[in-house]
C-alpha cells in the first residue's frame, strides 16, 4: 500500500479523519451543474524492527500523452544512515527508462499507455530496509470527452484549506487519466486544477493524488466558508 509523500503525510492524515459529503452526476460534455471477538488465534504481526528506516514513493501520478516523461519524488525517515535507494519498476507496460535508479528524485521517460507501479527500496547501514510503491497511470484524453461533477463539495482546513474526493479510480474508467477543474460559489467560470509540484504553491488551486484520494487545495483564501462543485473531464 503506497504511503503518502513527506510533504503530504501531515496534511492528508488530518483530512482522511474528516468525513466529505458530495452529490456524483455524471453528465456529457456541453452540461455542467452545479459480535463477540472470534476465540480462533491469530499469528502475531511481524513488527518492523525500531531502527529500520521508512520509506515513502512518490504519491500517485498520472502522464497525459504525448508527454511521456515522470518525476518520482522519494523521501525516507531513519533513525541512523541510509546506505542506498532503489526505485524498479514492479508492474507495468514494458516501455520506460529510469534515469538514475539510486536517486531519491529520478526523471522516468519513454512511458506508453497504461499503469504503471514503481517500488522504492530504502536501506540503511544496519542491512535494514523498508520499500513503498507509486501508482504512474499513463493515458490520452479521450476524443469523446465525459465529465463528472461533484456538487456543494466542503473544505477542511487543518492547516490549509482543501476539498478531497475519496477513491477517484472508483468513479472513472480504469486507465483513464483526467483534468481537474473547480467552480466556486458566486462564480460561472470553471478554473483548472494543476498537479501540486513539492514546494509549489504558485498556482491558485493545486492537487495531489494520495492513496487514491484526490486532494484540491487552495492558497488564495485563507478560510474559504463556501461549497465549490469539482469537475473531472476525462
Amino acid at each position: 500500500m503506497k504511503r503518502t509523500n513527506l510533504y503530504g503525510v501531515l496534511i492528508c492524515t488530518a483530512a482522511l479523519l474528516i468525513n466529505t459529503c458530495c452529490n456524483v452526476e455524471t453528465l456529457p460534455i456541453d452540461h455542467s451543474t452545479s459480535t463477540p471477538p472470534p476465540t480462533h488465534t491469530v499469528p502475531p504481526k511481524t513488527e518492523t524492527p525500531a531502527n529500520a528506516p521508512t520509506a515513502f514513493a512518490s504519491e500517485d501520478l498520472q502522464v497525459i500523452l504525448p508527454v511521456n516523461v515522470v518525476w518520482l519524488s522519494g523521501a525516507y525517515s531513519d533513525i541512523g544512515t541510509i546506505d542506498n535507494f532503489v526505485w524498479k519498476k514492479t508492474s507495468g507496460p514494458s516501455s520506460y527508462i529510469i534515469e538514475n535508479s539510486n536517486s531519491l528524485r529520478t526523471k522516468v521517460s519513454k512511458l506508453e499507455k497504461g499503469i504503471y507501479e514503481f517500488e522504492l527500496t530504502v536501506t540503511n547501514k544496519s542491512g535494514l530496509t523498508d520499500k513503498d510503491t507509486t501508482r504512474v497511470t499513463v493515458g490520452q484524453m479521450s476524443a469523446n470527452l465525459a465529465e463528472i461533477i461533484f456538487n456543494n463539495m466542503s473544505w477542511t482546513c487543518p492547516w490549509y484549506c482543501q476539498v478531497e474526493i475519496e477513491n477517484i479510480y472508483s468513479h472513472l474508467p480504469s486507465g483513464s487519466v483526467f483534468r481537474i477543474y473547480i467552480q466556486r460559489d458566486n462564480s460561472t467560470n470553471w478554473e483548472e486544477v494543476v498537479h501540486q509540484k513539492l514546494g509549489e504553491d504558485t498556482h491558485a488551486y493545486s492537487y495531489i493524488l494520495n492513496n487514491g484520494n484526490l486532494i484540491i487545495y487552495q492558497w488564495n483564501d485563507p478560510d474559504p466558508r463556501d461549497t465549490p462543485n469539482i469537475k473531472i473531464v476525462y
